[in-house]
């Protein structure tokens, strides 16, 4: 078994709860011809959500690209990711996950993974980058979630030498 050490100053506690307030869920729609994070960061703006977990429930995926863990060869982390992997559709979704928070500029950020088919029929997975996700004539439907009183905010993490989502207070 291989065993991986992280380059940095362990952050403790490593596991890190704050409690939300529940929240009712909203369906959001997508149409042809948008790139699925984007849309939906927008689409949540306009409801004025900026904090949420969120599920894809169905998408038509044209053209996408999504990225998987490689050994990051400058030795600064562990991993980080790899080249993208390009898919031209017809891309079904099996299913998609994704936190929709501050990333370290401040700006929305929706990190999101998902599991599709290629039009061969072959399985597919890893973390979607946004723009890099053109949706085909079925569009897409997701359920935001949106968090209150606490919320992820991607933030510098010393052990992983990368910003994580981690838990905050939010303002109620």
């Amino acid at each position: 078994m291989r065993t991986l050490v992280q380059p940095g100053a362990a952050l403790q506690p490593r596991r890190m709860l704050e409690w939300a307030a529940p929240a009712g869920d909203l369906r959001v729609e997508l149409s042809a011809g948008q790139d699925l994070l984007r849309g939906l960061v927008t689409a949540l703006a306009a409801r004025e959500v900026t904090h949420a977990a969120v599920q894809v429930l169905s998408a038509d995926i044209a053209r996408m690209a999504y990225l998987t863990g490689a050994e990051d060869e400058t030795g600064e982390r562990v991993a980080t990711y790899g080249a993208p992997t390009w898919l031209e559709g017809p891309v079904v979704l099996l299913g998609a996950n994704g936190i929709l928070g501050p990333g370290p500029d401040g700006d929305t950020l929706l990190h999101c993974h998902a599991v599709v088919v290629d039009a061969e029929g072959r399985l597919h997975g890893g973390h979607l980058p946004p723009g890099d996700c053109l949706l085909g004539p079925g569009g897409a439907v997701a359920l935001a979630t949106p968090l209150r009183e606490a919320a992820f905010a991607a933030a510098f993490d010393s052990e992983t030498n990368y910003p994580l989502f981690q838990p905050r207070k939010i303002p109620a």
